[in-house]
């Protein structure tokens, strides 16, 4: 971002930690957030499709703005409509979120209807991030936060008034949407996601279905062996008796087990957990 401003990194990991609080609650499905990164001008935030977009421009009390643009179909999808009031009512729960991810409440809500308005609401503000929501290829969905928070703590010398951009600079009548790949290849300026941040992303994949399976045992046969069995053959297994058999979720070890019978169905007691640091 071209604004002659050094960012304290406090400011960057505050908005990337907002703008993906707030992109994780617009995914799922088949649509998946991407990363925030630093983007040089708010107009980066409109996507682009042919019914066009809506917008929510949320202010909070420690002059953090925070946009929300969904495509027309989308909002349609989401909130029931794709007017100010229906933006605000149905992404209530993300706007609460990222209340709580800032510590400050709400001060007002307003609608953003095109690129103009979004380039003045988050463009008084000198720090912009964003991050794109796509389905397929397609972005559907974007989320920018920006702070006037740009200087330290420490006093500093206070930039240029030329350094900071005017308000009054025309939005690109046609504006192009490189926070997509930007945000697909992941280049956040040095921003990390919290614990808590990863643990709500989690959370949405709760109800997820993973395919578990329980391999008792494994063995290597020529084709010239394979071809010669026959019903009562005997493949001899590579695990001893009485050994454990791996839990396989989607193909990868996550556990190790031991047989037992429950109801008159065969079952599995788990006896370690295993991998990525976990223990029994």
């Amino acid at each position: 971002m071209s604004t002659g401003i050094d960012i304290p990194n406090d400011v960057i990991g505050l908005l990337a930690e907002t703008v993906e609080r707030g992109a994780s609650l617009l995914a799922g499905g088949n649509r998946l957030a991407g990363p925030a990164a630093v983007q040089d001008s708010p107009a980066e935030l409109v996507p682009e499709h042919p019914a066009g977009f809506v917008g929510l421009g949320l202010s909070f009390d420690n002059d953090t703005a925070v946009a929300v643009v969904l495509t027309t179909p989308l909002a349609d999808e989401l909130c029931g409509g794709s007017t100010t009031d229906h933006l605000r009512s149905a992404l209530q729960v993300l706007i609460d979120e990222v209340a709580a991810g800032l510590g400050a409440p709400l001060r007002d809500a307003v609608g953003l209807t095109d690129s103009a308005e979004i380039v003045h609401f988050l463009g008084q503000r000198p720090v912009v991030l964003g991050a794109g929501i796509f389905d397929g290829d397609e972005v559907v969905a974007t989320i920018g936060a920006a702070s006037a928070s740009a200087a330290p703590a420490a006093p500093v010398a206070a930039p240029a008034p030329e350094a900071v951009p005017h308000l009054d600079e025309p939005a690109p009548a046609a504006p192009a949407m490189p926070v997509a790949h930007r945000a697909m290849s992941g280049s956040a300026a040095g921003a990390t996601v919290s614990d808590d941040i990863l643990a709500r992303g989690l959370a949405l994949l709760a109800d997820v279905s993973l395919e578990v399976t329980a391999e008792l045992g494994r063995s290597h046969l020529r084709v010239s062996e394979l071809l010669a069995l026959e019903p009562g053959s005997v493949i001899g297994l590579e695990r001893a008796a009485g050994s454990p058999v791996d839990l396989l979720v989607n193909g990868s070890l996550f556990a190790r087990a031991e047989v037992i019978v429950e109801d008159g169905r065969y079952a599995v007691r788990i006896t370690e957990l295993v991998g990525n640091g976990i223990g029994t």
